[in-house]
């Protein structure tokens, strides 16, 4: 069975991986903050470039890999931290402004954990990107033949089905995007035949986009609101119980990264 981080450096991954930074690019300028944590799987890649927050972590799932993958020289700037799958997110509460589930959700054992962690080492007012693969799409319709193989082997949730528990949390969805309307074509030069769908699927069929963006900010008694929708043709998507106490080791971030 092949892994996602395997997947993820295939030609079709890595076209995917492209086409989700050019959609955060859409998003991560606009929102600020002092510590910024991208989750993900190891082998993966850092996607936080474009974010203009000073101090990056890149937390990975999974055992360092022997080779990792070929980065950015961005992506030097932010640290890697390799923890395993099943492990809490090892940040103090309310200590990070910005973080990004990336495909963690379709692949995590307790989902709803994972967005009650991640509401926890948010700050008030804090942003939670979740990128996700649309069952709804040529995608999804994938994995009813290779539920063995990466990606299709994962949960893929819908997109309502995350704004729900992003409810049910007190989030606040403040923006979102589909994307990657393109059949699954390995060939490159194939699915070039194919780019005006990109276009076409944003404005006839925008709902069956192979992967969803929800941008969504913690809710606080007076927090207010940055809402990122204008800016875009569809609305934004989608808001779990206080997590329990924790006892394990947590990053602990400075005063002087905090501006203290």
């Amino acid at each position: 069975m092949s892994t996602f981080s395997e997947w993820y450096q295939s030609n079709l991954g890595q076209s995917l991986l492209a086409a989700e930074k050019s959609a955060l690019q859409k998003f991560l300028p606009s929102l600020n903050g002092e510590i910024a944590v991208q989750y993900a799987y190891a082998g993966t890649q850092m996607m936080l470039e474009t974010s203009n927050i000073d101090h990056k972590f890149f937390l990975q799932a999974g055992e360092k890999p022997e080779t990792e993958p070929m980065s950015t020289a961005d992506e030097g700037e932010a640290q890697s931290i390799y923890i395993s799958a099943e492990d809490v997110l090892p940040f103090f509460s309310s200590s990070v402004d910005l973080c990004l589930l990336s495909h963690m959700l379709d692949f995590s054992e307790n989902p709803h954990q994972l967005l009650r962690e991640s509401k926890d080492i948010l700050v008030s007012g804090g942003h939670l990107i979740i990128l996700g693969f649309n069952p709804y799409s040529c995608w999804g319709g994938r994995k009813l033949f290779s539920r063995s193989k990466a990606p299709w082997n994962g949960h893929i949730f819908s997109v309502y089905k995350i704004r729900d528990w992003l409810s049910l949390l007190d989030f606040q969805i403040t923006g979102g995007m589909m994307l990657y309307y393109s059949p699954l074509i390995k060939s490159k030069a194939m699915r070039q035949r194919f780019s005006f769908m990109e276009e076409a699927g944003d404005r006839w069929w925008p709902m069956l986009g192979s992967v969803y963006l929800l941008v969504a900010q913690k809710r606080d008694q007076g927090t207010t609101v940055i809402d990122l929708r204008e800016n875009f043709k569809e609305d934004a998507y989608m808001n779990i119980a206080e997590p329990a106490v924790k006892s394990y080791m947590k990053i602990k971030i400075s005063p002087e990264m905090r501006g203290k």
